[in-house]
């Protein structure tokens, strides 16, 4: 037999390849379900996830798309003639040319431009920089004696193949597709936005069945101006502020409901101390207010919290239209009642929360990485 069958049915002849018979679904399948290292990692760790992981570092080290496409589809042969470890491979000539060949080929249809050298030097070097972080990370054990500085944000926890394999899809059609009307949403399309406070300025992503939109803007008004016609608005930052100890505020009662992670549900400042400019100031009145301190994390959204309130107050039409979101309830509620307890800033944390997120929005690896990747916000 001279060809193999791949995930889409096609009868495919590594030895002789076909372009036309090379289809993105397969490779992406293939590899989700193809372990690096052999094997021998401590936990399943896909050839997809390192591609993956290759191009998002391309991304983060301001490197072409094209190379950021190269980064993707450089083990893609793997997906028809699997892999050898390296010291085998080097002995092996056939083998060298068989998959030299299968690779230009599959570089020749996804990638229009030929790479250069300084291409290749790119590649190469995220390549080998990504084993270093990988044997860290999953083998405990240094392969070079000094570890290389990365930019991009890398995971290297298990993930379910399904999402790895989308995860890889999405990647690859976000840098190949040129249109990018996608991305535009229609006044027609139901709508939900949901923002954020980040340095100085606010985080705006919306969502319908259509695509999304990613936007930045300088203040809360300006954001609702934009967004007046959608149909949900959800804002993480405390609306309703509690100027004495009998008007209640929902933080308790949220608390109950994340069992776990009720440490994420912080104590909302009282209106007098939101207004107030100095810290000692703000937390000695809180403490008057509601009896107890203000910690620095909270003092430093009250500049925030102050201008919503403030919009609110100015613009009533706005009330119970805008409302207050929790990111890790929303996150509990999604992934069937119960918080996910890992550190949101870990790799881990991270990935738990994009695995919930596929679930519900195909897009979301790839929203994710379009918002965080260039811009590194933190929100």
């Amino acid at each position: 037999m001279s060809h193999i069958t791949t995930y889409s049915g096609e009868d495919f002849n590594p030895l002789s390849p076909n372009p036309s018979q090379i289809k993105i679904t397969d490779i992406a399948h293939a590899l989700s379900l193809m372990c690096r290292a052999n094997g021998h990692f401590m936990r399943f760790y896909s050839v997809a996830q390192h591609c993956i992981n290759c191009a998002m570092e391309a991304k983060a080290r301001n490197y072409s798309k094209k190379v950021q496409l190269a980064c993707l589809l450089h083990d893609a042969s793997e997906a028809y003639i699997s892999d050898l470890t390296r010291p085998v491979k080097r002995s092996l000539d056939g083998y060298v040319a068989i998959e030299a060949k299968l690779q230009e080929t599959i570089n020749r249809k996804f990638i229009e431009e030929a790479l250069s050298e300084q291409d290749w030097v790119q590649l190469e070097e995220i390549d080998d920089d990504l084993l270093v972080c990988e044997f860290m990370f999953l083998m405990k054990k240094p392969v070079f004696e000094t570890a290389p500085t990365m930019k991009g944000m890398l995971t290297f926890e298990t993930l379910d193949f399904g999402m790895v394999e989308n995860q890889y899809i999405q990647l690859f059609n976000q840098l190949t597709h040129v249109d990018e009307d996608n991305t535009k949403l229609t006044k027609d399309q139901f709508l939900s936005v949901g923002i954020d406070g980040c340095k100085g300025k606010w985080l705006a992503v919306a969502l319908s069945n259509q695509g999304y939109q990613v936007n930045l803007f300088d203040r809360i008004d300006q954001v609702c101006d934009y967004y007046k016609n959608a149909d949900s608005v959800l804002v993480d930052m405390p609306i309703g502020l509690a100027e004495s100890k009998v008007e209640i505020r929902p933080d308790t009662a949220l608390r109950k409901k994340l069992p776990g992670k009720a440490s994420s549900v912080f104590n909302t400042p009282c209106r007098q101390a939101v207004y107030e400019t100095d810290y000692s100031t703000s937390s000695n009145l809180n403490n008057e207010v509601l009896g107890n301190k203000l910690s620095r994390q909270s003092f430093a959204i009250t500049p925030k919290i102050k201008e919503v309130d403030v919009f609110l107050q100015t613009h009533p039409e706005w009330k119970n239209r805008l409302l207050e979101s929790h990111p890790e309830y929303c996150f509990a509620l999604l992934n069937d009642g119960n918080p996910i307890l890992e550190n949101k800033q870990t790799s881990e944390g991270a990935a738990k929360r994009m695995q919930v997120l596929g679930k519900y929005y195909p897009d979301s690896f790839a929203l994710v990485q379009e918002t965080i990747q260039p811009t590194k916000l933190k929100c």
